[in-house]
């Protein structure tokens, strides 16, 4: 019934956008940002404990993110998420409000998060963080394959060397950025080449994954020299943090990402090619437990790793802000909405895909 009723109300809305010939589609993924410090802001529960939180300053912390209500809280944290992506979008996943995105696949963590995103479905095979590619078209291959895009015009870039692997199920389809690697000289700029060479240099916590503000410009240099038409940055720090239990760093990371956030858009914003004709996808690839004590991990069987958030803002997606009430939404339903905005049917991507996000596309 979940299905058919979205497929009717996609019919009902016009499944392709206004003029979808003319249209892109970013996706970022935040891996293993919870639910709790993007609906909530600071949690009290966690910091109350310096063995929990692993907080070095509480002052400090509290000071920059403390608040008292959740609104202001998380306001604080994320400024241009709440003031002004949300209010011009829409965001699922406040349970608080009758809101539930959950994942379907049974693993709960990276890898089997982002097959599911990319390729609207779970799949059994992928039960590991393994930096291997899988025989799964991606939504990313069939937005490449089905609008004849040239190599540079279908993209990722991305923190965690997995994001290569789980972006395309062959080597090569189109332009795919490590951890580590280097853009090509042909396709490079000075900017990008300083970028670039300062990645294996910075220090990261894991030595599979580059720093997420040079993954940023790398990808936000990328964006105004090639202007693709579908574009993955994956961001990966929020994880790395909440593993090494530092809460503080954890908030601070999340206030960052909140500044690329802004800062995309604005870039977006200020591009003819995109200005008006883009559509932002902002998620996650599973959660994190729910406890002062397990908030730092992630895997099937600690609750609350299933749950998740999606974010959109586009010219073809209502201004719903922060929606309650509303019918429930996995993480297999992300590729079908990012198809519906170009103007392609999810259906004939994968059968089996999760639908389009009920009400994500605005009559026109």
């Amino acid at each position: 019934m979940r299905i058919f009723a979205a497929t009717i109300l996609a019919l009902f809305c016009g499944l392709a956008a206004a003029d979808a010939t003319d249209r892109n589609i970013i996706l970022v993924t935040l891996d293993g940002v919870r639910i709790q410090e993007l609906f909530g802001g600071m949690d009290a529960s966690i910091a109350a404990s310096a063995a929990d939180s692993g907080i070095y300053q509480i002052d400090v912390t509290r000071s920059r993110y403390w608040r008292d209500t959740a609104k202001e809280r998380r306001e604080a944290l994320m400024p241009f998420f709440w003031k002004t992506l949300v209010p011009a979008g829409m965001l699922l996943g406040n349970q608080a409000l009758g809101s539930k995105v959950t994942v379907r696949n049974s693993m709960w963590f990276s890898y089997p998060g982002y097959s599911e995103i990319l390729t609207g479905a779970p799949q059994a095979d992928v039960t590991s963080n393994d930096i291997v590619r899988y025989p799964h078209e991606t939504v990313l291959d069939y937005i490449h394959r089905t609008l004849a895009l040239q190599p540079t015009e279908t993209a990722q870039i991305g923190s965690w060397q997995g994001c290569k692997m789980a972006a395309s199920q062959h080597d090569g389809t189109f332009f795919m950025l490590g951890a580590f690697d280097l853009i090509p000289a042909e396709l490079s700029t000075p900017e990008m080449d300083l970028v670039g060479a300062l990645r294996p240099q910075v220090m990261e916590l894991w030595d599979e994954s580059s720093d997420d503000a040079l993954t940023f410009y790398l990808g936000l240099a990328y964006l105004k020299r090639h202007q693709p038409r579908a574009l993955w940055l994956g961001l990966g720090q929020a994880d790395y943090w909440g593993h090494a239990r530092r809460y503080d760093r954890l908030l601070d990371y999340l206030n960052l990402a909140d500044s690329f956030l802004d800062e995309l858009w604005r870039t977006v914003q200020s591009l003819d090619r995109y200005r008006d004709h883009t559509t932002l996808v902002i998620t996650t690839d599973h959660g994190r437990g729910r406890t002062p004590r397990d908030w730092v991990d992630h895997a099937a069987g600690i609750e609350g790793s299933q749950d998740i958030w999606i974010a959109i803002i586009g010219p073809d997606t209502p201004a719903l802000g922060e929606v309650g009430g509303y019918a429930d939404v996995t993480q297999s339903d992300i590729a079908a909405t990012m198809l519906q905005y170009l103007g392609l049917d999810y259906r004939k991507f994968n059968p089996v895909a999760g639908p389009p996000i009920p009400g994500s596309l605005k009559s026109h």
